[in-house]
């Protein structure tokens, strides 16, 4: 598969519970086996994502937890590239790319959309 994705989303699994801004027929980038692929949200479950890999068949589609999608948070009004480490009690644990565990911070779902 060629895929192209840049970070570690456990919040896909997370968005529909958690209120996320990420719903069936968004775009996001998942990571397959190490690497980023584009892929298409078809259907949102709990705390997972039905996805569909670009320019893949459908043999290639599947149900993927927010640890394996790209994910942006807005901060002070800019949206940065992070990874989702947890969700839990409605809150999202992210990791900012680029930058060191210090600025890993709990986040509200409302700040949190997929990967642009």
């Amino acid at each position: 598969m060629q895929k192209s994705i840049i970070l570690i989303l456990a919040l896909t699994m997370f968005a529909p519970s958690l209120g996320m801004a990420i719903d069936a027929g968004d775009y996001a980038r998942v990571n397959w086996k190490g690497s980023w692929y584009d892929a298409k949200v078809l259907d949102v479950s709990g705390t997972r994502l039905l996805v569909h890999y670009t320019g893949y068949d459908s043999s290639w589609d599947e149900w993927v937890t927010m640890n394996r999608v790209a994910i942006q948070v807005l901060w002070k009004g800019k949206w940065y590239n992070a990874s989702t480490i947890r969700a839990e009690e409605g809150q999202v644990l992210v990791h900012y790319t680029g930058y060191d565990n210090s600025w890993d911070e709990w986040v509200d779902p409302s700040r949190i959309r997929s990967y642009k």
